[in-house]
């Protein structure tokens, strides 16, 4: 018979470039060797939903019709995750419960003050990352749609909610500083009041992050350079310190980790700018297909929008945000 693990691993990842996740099957009856079968897949490759996962043997070999079906779920990125249960995805977790990524300390006085500047810009790059997801999902929550909706679906429902019987679209998208918000024409009922202010909030948050990104990117890139002059000294700075033997690995494991750390957040928040200029491109391509453009915008206004939020490209990967597996 096929064993069935009934079992959930959560895990954060908080290095998704560096990160591998490794399925292992044991023998709990085993004689001499438990080890059956295992398979290796980098996280950036992980799919979400169920997937069959094939086994290999010990040296790598495929194991006969041998496999684990598991289903795996990545919230925190973009087309991840299952559909949670409404009110739950986007009120569980505010600032105070939030995780912020930390710096390891070195013992190495100079290297430790030199990171000490990161802890300002990391917790704002994150808190930006987070600010702009949470926003997305409260908008998609408001829409009655899942976490793994698509924007256009979320133009689509409110456009259903804003069109009157004769056909006319209750609100118009205007560009106000280059990002698409939506007017109300006229008077609305407060369910859909209170979407267009989530709708509001997730342009405000999005705004926020594009336009602060590449300062606080520059703050972690500074750190991670000032921590790389450093590299070629670690031993001597260290022997300066009195560490030595294990000591000395310590701290050149942490100088690793930190530098590690600080190349990984500021990808990632530079990924995540690159989604919020996508995201702002889809709303407004979506307005405009579902009508809440009028026709004096939809020819020059429009083309000028798609412009600006064409400028910075796309990213040829979306799997770069922290996540849960």
């Amino acid at each position: 018979d096929d064993p069935l693990f009934d079992e959930t691993f959560e895990f954060q990842v908080n290095m998704p470039e560096l990160a591998l996740l490794r399925f292992v099957v044991l023998d709990d009856d085993y004689i001499g060797d438990d080890f059956i079968g295992q398979y290796s897949v980098a996280f950036e490759c992980l799919q979400p939903g169920y997937r069959n996962v094939p086994l290999l043997g010990m040296a790598g070999d495929p194991l006969p019709h041998t496999s684990l079906f598991v289903h795996v779920a990545i919230t925190n990125r973009r087309g991840g995750g299952k559909a949670q249960r409404r009110g739950l995805s986007v009120r569980r977790v505010g600032r105070r419960g939030r995780e912020y990524v930390t710096l390891r300390h070195t013992g190495i006085k100079v290297l430790d003050e030199a990171f000490k500047q990161a802890s300002g810009p990391l917790k704002e790059a994150t808190d930006l990352r987070e600010d702009a997801q949470s926003s997305t999902a409260s908008f998609k929550d408001q829409c009655g749609l899942p976490s793994v909706a698509k924007l256009k679906q979320c133009i689509q429902s409110l456009a259903t909610r804003l069109q009157s019987s004769d056909g006319a679209m209750g609100a118009t998208m205007v560009l106000r500083e280059g990002y698409p918000s939506l007017e109300p024409l006229v008077s609305l009922s407060e369910m859909t009041r209170k979407l267009l202010a989530a709708y509001d909030s997730m342009i405000a948050s999005q705004k926020h992050l594009i336009e602060n990104a590449d300062g606080v990117q520059e703050r972690i890139d500074q750190v991670h350079r000032e921590g790389m002059d450093f590299h070629e000294d670690l031993s001597r700075l260290g022997e300066k310190e009195g560490l030595k033997g294990r000591k000395l690995n310590k701290a050149v494991e942490s100088f690793t980790w930190n530098i590690t750390v600080l190349k990984g957040q500021s990808d990632l928040l530079r990924g995540a700018k690159m989604d919020s200029l996508d995201a702002l491109r889809q709303l407004a391509l979506a307005c405009e297909a579902c009508g809440l453009t009028s026709s004096c915008n939809s020819s020059s206004s429009f083309s000028n929008a798609e412009l600006h939020f064409s400028t910075s490209g796309r990213r040829s990967s979306t799997h770069n945000n922290n996540g849960r597996i």
